[in-house]
C-alpha cells in the first residue's frame, strides 16, 4: 500500500506539473497573441494627414495711376545711375507747398496744369524727351498739354510764345509759360507754379523740379510770358 501511494503520488505531480506548464504556454500565447492584436490595428491603420486648409485669395488692390509712381521710380534710378554726374550739382528733392499740389479754384485750367506737372517732379531730363522716361524742358510742357487737356501744342520754345498771349510778369498766373534766353533766343521754357517759382525740366543731371524766377542763373536769363489758354 504504501508503495502504491508513492506511484500515485509522483503520477499526480507529474500531471499537476503538465498542466501547469501547459497553462503556462497558453497563457503566453494569450498575452502574444493579444498584444499582437492590439498593436496590430493601430500599426496598419495610419490617419491621412488633415488636408490643409485654403486661404481666401485676397484681390490685390487697383493700380494707381501709373502716371503718378513712374517719376519717382524713374529718378531713384537716375539717382543711382547718374546722381554723380560731374557736370552739375545733384538736384535736392523739392518741397513743394500744399497749395501747388491741390487746385485752388476748381476746373481752372491753370491749376490743373500746375498739379499735374508737380506729379513729375524728380524725373530726370532727357534731351528731346517727351515722356515720363525723361524730359527737356520744352518736352515736359507739350507733354503735359496733351496729358491734361489732349491738345497738342507747338514743340519748339519760340513756337510756344509765338501762340501764346504775352504777359507781364508781375501779371503772371498760375500756369503761364515762362521763357528764358539770351540775344533775343529762348533757350528754356518752364510753367509759372505761383509764389515767384516755375516747375520745369531743367538740365542734364538734374531732374523735374520747383526753381525760384529770381534764382542766380533764371534771373538774369528771364525774357518773357505767356497765356497759352487750351482750346
Amino acid at each position: 500500500m504504501v508503495l502504491g501511494t508513492g506511484r500515485c503520488t509522483r503520477s499526480s505531480v507529474r500531471v499537476i506539473a503538465q498542466a501547469t506548464a501547459y497553462s503556462v504556454m497558453v497563457l503566453a500565447a494569450l498575452v502574444l497573441f493579444g498584444t499582437a492584436g492590439v498593436l496590430s490595428p493601430a500599426t496598419a491603420q495610419v490617419k491621412a494627414p488633415a488636408k490643409a486648409k485654403l486661404k481666401p485669395q485676397v484681390k490685390a488692390a487697383p493700380e494707381a495711376d501709373p502716371t503718378d509712381s513712374v517719376a519717382n521710380q524713374l529718378n531713384a534710378k537716375w539717382l543711382q545711375e547718374n546722381g554723380a554726374y560731374s557736370g552739375f550739382k545733384k538736384a535736392e528733392p523739392a518741397v513743394v507747398p500744399a497749395s501747388y499740389a491741390t487746385s485752388a479754384v476748381a476746373n481752372d485750367w491753370g491749376d490743373r496744369l500746375v498739379s499735374r506737372a508737380m506729379k513729375y517732379l524728380g524725373t530726370p531730363y532727357r534731351y528731346g524727351g517727351t515722356s515720363p522716361s525723361g524730359f527737356d524742358c520744352s518736352g515736359f510742357v507739350y507733354y503735359l498739354y496733351g496729358a491734361v487737356f489732349g491738345q497738342s501744342i507747338p514743340r519748339m520754345p519760340h513756337d510756344m510764345a509765338r501762340d501764346g498771349r504775352p504777359v507781364a510778369r508781375s501779371d503772371l498766373k498760375r500756369g503761364d509759360l515762362v521763357f528764358f534766353g539770351y540775344h533775343g533766343t529762348f533757350t528754356h521754357v518752364g510753367i509759372y507754379a505761383g509764389n515767384g517759382q516755375f516747375v520745369h525740366a531743367t538740365h542734364r543731371g538734374s531732374p523735374v523740379q520747383v526753381t525760384p524766377l529770381d534764382a542766380d542763373y533764371y534771373r538774369d536769363r528771364y525774357m518773357t510770358a505767356v497765356r497759352l489758354s487750351p482750346r
